[in-house]
């Protein structure tokens, strides 16, 4: 990073160096550390192929300056960069965020055993009961799933075929899906459906996480076609680091309501994996996910992860904005939000704390698979599957009647955070609206003057210029006024 480009912070944790353009992501911002002599070896994770080193005053005193890191604000908005921005962020390295990973799976509160509904074609009881693939759980299905217990059996998805991606809707070929039922310890998954956003690499990704971390992107027919058009995809089904999973057999109409399934359901499609970072398909992610994961869930004791809305907290307020933006058909807006206020929503205030948002921004999850987690995420899906595909909306309503049945509930962090770690694309639609870039500033040819006594070389003499007579008054004499001088970029 060069001196100019840089600025530090200082806090109570120490120096810590970020680049002034901290939307550009290529270097991700560490703390000076002395070196030190000492040196422990950590034993690496069973599942993780790095054997490595580290420093035992360097291991102490990443944690600590993590552990007591206070960030400065994000910077304003200003006319060039306008809209939320990024700020730092601490993370341990590589090596010490693997060391960090947990060797048992966190407790799941109250609910150990959880399975799902499954059986031939459902027929739809109720209006607004959801879909042929959610299985269309009754109201009082959804009201038997709030009720935790040790063991429970809900709607998920999936209700028909022998088990997802099998002729359930959703399917998926077959050597996808052995790959997909292999053992993880940590997947990043992602999903573009109706050829809706354009492929991003991932960037900053270690060697020990390109050996052991599966990148999955899951695409439909639609996008599949688009790829092999435009040679971005061949028959290998690999794109960078992303693995190509093609979907057939879509079980909505809705691209966007399709994307909830991977993004909500990943325990159901990858049924032995540990942890999973989810990431919406116009995002690049650039942080390594062994990073990501140790800052914003092992580090925080927590399973479950996701960033708050960078400007509204309140259901109420995010159902307008949603409707002024023309995100979904308003009725049905209405209907959830009516819903939701009938059954006990109140708009978000300081009497919710320690809850900080009612609003996530849900382009990004990060989760471990464990009952409770699942639980939440078939739950999300199913409000989803019933009302708008606006997960925004339902978050908060199955996130609280979680919390209070168990002693369980999301870690939400800052948007500015999340930033830090993936940048934001535009759709493609949008993409392809924009108006082409300005074509590059080129000066007009200036014809330089020449004084007439000033005698040319032979190779740049111009012809000599024809007499003409007009009504025998003879040569015209020059005019003696002068050129006007051609300006650049003038008229």
């Amino acid at each position: 990073m060069r001196n100019e480009d840089a600025k530090t912070y200082k806090g109570s944790s120490g120096r810590m160096t970020v680049s002034r353009d901290v939307e550009n992501r290529d270097h991700v911002p560490v703390p000076h550390h002395p070196r030190p002599s000492t040196r422990l070896h950590f034993r690496s994770h069973p599942h993780v192929t790095s054997s490595s080193s580290i420093p035992v005053d360097r291991a102490s005193l990443w944690h600590q300056r993590c552990e007591n890191f206070a960030f400065p604000p994000p910077p304003p908005p200003d006319r060039k960069r306008p809209g939320p921005r990024p700020c730092p962020v601490c993370y341990l390295p590589v090596e010490d965020a693997i060391s960090s990973m947990p060797s048992s799976p966190t407790a799941s509160p109250v609910l150990k055993n959880l399975t799902y509904v499954h059986y031939g074609e459902p027929a739809n009881a109720e209006p607004h009961g959801g879909s042929s693939f959610g299985g269309y759980p009754s109201l009082e299905d959804r009201n038997d799933s709030f009720d935790i217990k040790e063991s429970m059996k809900v709607h998920c998805g999936f209700v028909n075929g022998s088990k997802p991606g099998r002729q359930t809707g959703f399917d998926i070929d077959e050597a996808d899906l052995v790959e997909m039922e292999k053992t993880y310890d940590v997947i990043v998954a992602s999903g573009i459906f109706g050829n809706y956003d354009i492929i991003q690499q991932p960037k900053n990704i270690s060697e020990a996480a390109r050996r052991n971390v599966p990148f999955f992107m899951f695409i439909d027919e639609e996008t599949e076609a688009y790829m092999k058009n435009s040679s971005v995809l061949d028959t290998s089904m690999k794109v960078g680091l992303w693995r190509i999973i093609v979907v057939h057999n879509i079980p909505f109409s809705d691209a966007r309501r399709n994307g909830k399934v991977p993004k909500l359901l990943l325990h159901r499609l990858f049924p032995n994996v540990r942890y999973s970072i989810w990431i919406d398909g116009k995002l690049e992610l650039v942080v390594d996910p062994y990073q990501v994961l140790e800052r914003f869930l092992w580090r925080q004791n927590s399973s479950f992860a996701i960033s708050r809305h960078y400007r509204r907290f309140d259901v109420f307020e995010e159902a307008e904005a949603n409707k002024a933006a023309g995100k979904y058909d308003n009725s049905s807006i209405d209907f959830q939000i009516d819903f939701y206020r009938k059954e006990g929503l109140t708009p978000y205030s300081e009497a919710k704390l320690p809850i900080t948002s009612d609003v996530p921004e849900g382009c990004v999850i990060i989760k471990e698979h464990i009952p409770i987690t699942n639980l939440f995420t078939c739950l999300w899906f199913n409000e989803v599957d019933r009302f708008t595909s606006r997960d925004q909306l339902s978050f908060s309503t199955v996130r609280d009647k979680i919390a209070a049945m168990v002693d369980w509930t999301v870690s939400m962090f800052l948007d500015c955070e999340r930033r830090n770690f993936v940048i934001q694309a535009y759709h493609r639609d949008l993409l392809e609206h924009m108006s082409p870039p300005p074509p590059p500033h080129t000066h007009p040819t200036v014809i330089p003057r020449v004084n007439p006594r000033t005698v040319l070389p032979e190779s740049t003499r111009l012809p000599p210029k024809k007499t003409v007579n007009k009504h025998n008054k003879g040569e015209r004499k020059p005019s003696s006024k002068r050129h006007r001088k051609v300006i650049p970029g003038g008229g």
